[in-house]
């Protein structure tokens, strides 16, 4: 038998909650037998680009249903009519599948639960009970969505189309490659890890602007550097520019990048994706990104002290190299000083002292900020002492990064081996 979901790449979990509801759909009968029945419809809700109208799709085709879809395409005042005209045409093709495509987006209105086109929905919906019609939405924004239509008997089941997990990013990334013409120096795990966190619809982006970038150089095929440049200029917003850093900006940019990454990598072994010195169109000049055990975030103090080291990394590595304060370490200053201030108040990790329930007075605030400053103080103290005893390989990816620009997860983990011999 085809497996209709089987375009669907990962989300194993999902499609196994859509394989059952396309066996009720399939057979009715034996679930009844049972006393299971569906009677409400089905919300894939998700970030744009998570893959949520293909698995709708997928669920239909499964079905073999007529389907109707409604998708809103002008804002004329005609839209109600087309609502009430879909769901005529289910009535009239039983059984069958109306998906209401980006549901959230039929009302211009925020958040307004008497919009006509919400209405005109639940109304439909209340006409077709006990016909055989299913109901599929797929929704960017659930808290647009009143609560009348989301209760049980509406559109009562509700899917959360999460991002691509990592294992399941290189699948994707390997699916969309598998379309081009490829070159032996692939790194299909340093891509993977690159597009970490991003959607399906971002993925296949960089695929094709590397396969745009290696047409357009008259490539024979796609080839490393091809899914780098595109990765920086999808993602990271950092496309190639004619404007050259001077060699002493260079090597500040360097230098304060490479210290993240050695934090990282001493503290969390194979955490760094991707370190780059390109500027991006918000002014930065350089970034690192990560890949890190989500498992512990919640529950594990270490973990989190070594998020705020990796974040003073770079104003530390500043310090050490080059004798003096570290002008651009604002951003990096903000998310450690965030995640001391979740350490010390929401989680109480250094007494209850800190905690502030309620009204929040000027004495407990400055309390609280008194302990953030002390947990930074401590954590960078610590990490400047960890990039003194690990110098050798902060000069080696500083070095690596002046002269390559950008560095992926396999070059730093071969930097990484160099510097254990």
């Amino acid at each position: 038998m085809k497996d209709f979901f089987e375009e669907i790449i990962g989300y194993e979990d999902i499609k196994k909650e859509l394989r059952i509801i396309s066996d009720m759909l399939n057979n009715a009968d034996v679930y009844k037998k049972l006393g299971a029945s569906i009677n409400e419809g089905l919300i894939l809700n998700g970030a744009p680009g998570t893959g949520k109208t293909t698995m709708a799709n997928c669920l239909i085709k499964s079905t073999e249903r007529s389907a109707f879809v409604c998708r809103k395409k002008s804002t004329d005042g005609e839209f109600v009519k087309t609502i009430n005209e879909v769901f005529k045409s289910a009535k009239e093709n039983t059984p069958s599948i109306v998906l209401l495509d980006d549901l959230d987006k039929f009302s211009d209105k925020d958040e307004d639960c008497d919009a006509e086109e919400f209405v005109a929905v639940q109304s439909c919906m209340d006409e077709i009970k006990g016909l055989d019609i299913f109901v599929i939405a797929t929704v960017n924004n659930i808290f647009k969505i009143p609560g009348s239509l989301k209760r049980a008997g509406r559109l009562g089941k509700r899917i959360t189309v999460r991002l691509p997990k990592a294992n399941e990013a290189a699948r994707i990334v390997k699916h969309y490659l598998d379309k081009t013409e490829i070159c032996d120096d692939l790194d299909e795990v340093s891509i993977a890890r690159m597009l970490n966190g991003e959607s399906c619809a971002a993925l296949e982006n960089v695929i094709n602007s590397a396969a745009m970038k290696a047409a357009f150089n008259r490539q024979d095929k796609v080839n490393m550097q091809n899914i780098i440049d595109a990765c920086l200029d999808v993602i990271f917003e950092a496309p190639e520019s004619d404007e050259e850093f001077s060699e002493e900006i260079k090597r500040r940019v360097a230098y304060h990048e490479a210290g993240h990454a050695v934090a990282a990598e001493v503290l969390d072994p194979g955490s760094v994706s991707i370190i780059s010195i390109r500027k991006n169109e918000d002014g930065e000049y350089g970034f690192v990104r990560y890949l890190r055990c989500e498992d512990k975030k919640d529950f594990c103090r270490d973990y989190n002290e070594n998020i705020i080291k990796t974040s003073l990394a770079g104003k530390a590595a500043t310090e050490l190299v080059f004798g003096e304060v570290d002008m651009g370490a604002n951003g990096d200053l903000h998310n450690a000083f965030d995640k001391a201030e979740m350490l010390v108040d929401n989680r109480c990790m250094y007494g209850f002292s800190n905690w502030i329930q309620d009204r929040e007075t000027s004495f407990a605030a400055e309390n609280r900020n008194r302990a953030m400053a002390m947990v930074l103080e401590k954590n960078y103290l610590e990490v400047k002492k960890l990039l003194v005893e690990n110098r050798n390989l902060l000069d080696r990816i500083a070095d690596e990064l002046i002269k390559n620009t950008t560095l992926t997860y396999s070059d730093v983990q071969r930097i990484c081996g160099m510097s254990m011999r």
